[in-house]
């Protein structure tokens, strides 16, 4: 696994508790990179604004004008969890003013993330509310289109599912059905069965699906506003529902690299297996809208 993005239209929920309990529960080494435009939010929730907020995108897209983004990357990092060297965060911008000062980073950032996978590490990116079809300028293209796969989170609730609709049909195009498998685009439901489950949805949306992460309100403030954990925060059903979800999103990544040609990997390292899909001028490989039947009158499927 490589880089894995997390995304969601307007007014949809979760996706930064999403982010955080997937990478406190990932396998391996990882990096949680905060690219969300409306600002951080980690800082001030999951550590409650007890650490300064002096590193992340900011200092690093001062770095990254001077040509020193690869050398300056880790020191702009801190720990996710404390004494766990293998788990760590790029903290975001401070606010949305400040979004147009990291605008020239994304790219040469994207880069630097993907080249990551050669070292073991994986990276995790809250991408927060992505940019509709030509609507907003969407300056983090970058990152979607190398991106091994973009979670689309999305409640479970009917207005939910509407706007996350219209983001992915503002992503994807219609083509053969059996391009499918090309897109790198997986819906994630936050909260299932209230009342649509994550199958159903991911149907409406012309996704293949991850599953989902539970609704579990009282242990997701542990993360979106630092509340103590309890004593049984480890077994509670946000934190089971993270590992079937790594374990699906581990299935998908390898299944679509390997629809590519195996060989020499084409990111720059060495060795054969399964290669990077490649990058397209137009947007990446050519994606696919498979919608379902949108059924808005209140029947019993989304």
């Amino acid at each position: 696994m490589a880089l894995i993005a997390l995304a969601s239209a307007k007014g949809s929920p979760g996706t930064t508790t999403a982010a955080l309990v997937l990478a406190l529960q990932w396998p391996r080494p990882v990096l949680l990179v905060e690219a969300d435009l409306a600002g951080s939010s980690i800082l001030a929730g999951y550590f409650r604004g007890q650490l300064p907020h002096d590193r992340g995108l900011q200092p690093l897209a001062i770095a990254h004008s001077h040509g020193d983004l690869e050398a300056s990357f880790w020191g702009q990092t801190i720990p996710l969890v404390r004494n766990d060297p293998d788990k760590k965060l790029l903290p975001g911008i401070v606010s949305p003013h400040t979004a147009p000062a990291v605008a020239n980073l994304w790219g040469p950032l994207a880069n630097q993330l993907v080249s990551l996978e050669r070292g073991g590490i994986d990276v995790l990116v809250d991408l927060g509310r992505l940019g509709t079809g030509g609507v907003v300028r969407e300056d983090r293209e970058p990152l979607v289109r190398l991106a091994d796969q973009v979670l689309i989170t999305t409640g479970s609730r009917l207005p939910d599912i509407a706007v996350t609709r219209e983001l992915v049909k503002s992503r994807t195009s219609v083509v053969d059905a059996a391009a499918r498998e090309l897109t790198n685009l997986t819906a994630l439901t936050v909260g299932p069965g209230r009342p649509y489950d994550a199958n159903e949805i991911a149907r409406t949306l012309g996704l293949g699906t991850v599953g989902s992460i539970a609704w579990d309100p009282v242990n997701a403030e542990v993360l979106s506003v630092g509340s103590p954990a309890g004593r049984k925060y480890s077994t509670s059903p946000l934190v089971r529902s993270a590992g079937p979800v790594i374990s699906r999103l581990q299935e998908r990544v390898e299944k679509r690299r390997a629809r590519f040609a195996t060989g020499p990997r084409d990111d720059g390292g060495g060795g054969s297996g399964p290669r990077r899909p490649p990058v397209y001028a137009d947007g990446g490989p050519q994606a696919v809208h498979a919608g379902g039947p949108w059924r808005g009158d209140g029947g019993g499927h989304a």
